[in-house]
């Protein structure tokens, strides 16, 4: 009806919404990426303490072994060891998830910071991580040769 009349900018919603959320979404990929940066420099800490460990350790493992002991005890011993580490570190991070919770209360949404559901996958995701750390130390242990441990010394 009216020929001159400018057109109107037309935006579709999609379109807003990633204009509103780019900053929020940034924010997300850089907590993402922090925190498995975080958890593989927690793992090589750990890998690093069982390791060092265990090889501090292969006199002991050598007279374990001549004793009757299996590669599986052995491989058992450095892992019940890193899961005690595991378990005193999940511990804390329990307890300070129950004092803290309420200060980022706020910035959660549609998840409150006591959330049974999020907090048994983390846990569960760190027991995994620190299960994969003391694999290799573990599975070292377990190939002792009573021998060579032995004359080491």
């Amino acid at each position: 009806m009216e020929p001159d009349l400018p057109d109107g900018a037309v935006h579709t919603v999609p379109s807003l919404l990633d204009d509103q959320f780019r900053a929020w979404r940034l924010g997300t990929a850089l907590f993402a990426m922090f925190g498995g940066l975080a958890l593989l420099v927690a793992m090589v800490g750990l890998y690093s303490v069982i390791a060092f460990d265990g090889a501090q350790r292969t006199h002991e493992f050598g007279i374990r072994v001549a004793l009757g002991a299996r590669g599986w005890d052995l491989a058992r011993l450095l892992l019940a060891q890193g899961l005690g580490y595991g378990v005193a570190g999940l511990a804390l991070g329990l307890a300070l998830v129950a004092v803290t919770g309420r200060l980022l209360a706020s910035q959660l949404f549609h998840t409150s910071p006591r959330d049974p559901l999020v907090l048994a996958v983390v846990a569960l995701l760190l027991l995994g991580a620190v299960v994969a750390a003391c694999l290799a130390p573990a599975r070292s242990a377990a190939a002792a040769d009573p021998r060579s441990s032995l004359q080491a010394d």
